[in-house]
């Protein structure tokens, strides 16, 4: 937490462009999210994120596994 406590954005932006659902054999759903992130005056950039959502014993959903890709490239 420290190393993102230590960001120096003033300003965060997102916007979600696509969300893709799959169902898990064992019940859980496979979930893929593509979008932009904008930070300050900066450029926005592309990021994906796939996660797995589980149901606990008590019905209620978890995050079992999450995987974020922010998309920067260079540039000339």
């Amino acid at each position: 937490m420290e190393r993102f406590n230590g960001l120096t954005f003033q300003k965060i932006q997102h916007a979600i462009t696509s969300v893709d659902c799959q169902p898990m054999f064992d019940g859980g759903i496979l979930i893929n999210v593509i979008g932009q992130l904008k930070t300050d005056d900066d450029p926005p950039h592309t990021f994906s994120q796939t996660f797995v959502l589980k149901r606990s014993p008590e019905g209620a959903f978890f995050c079992q596994h999450d995987i974020f890709r922010l998309g920067i490239h260079n540039t000339m």
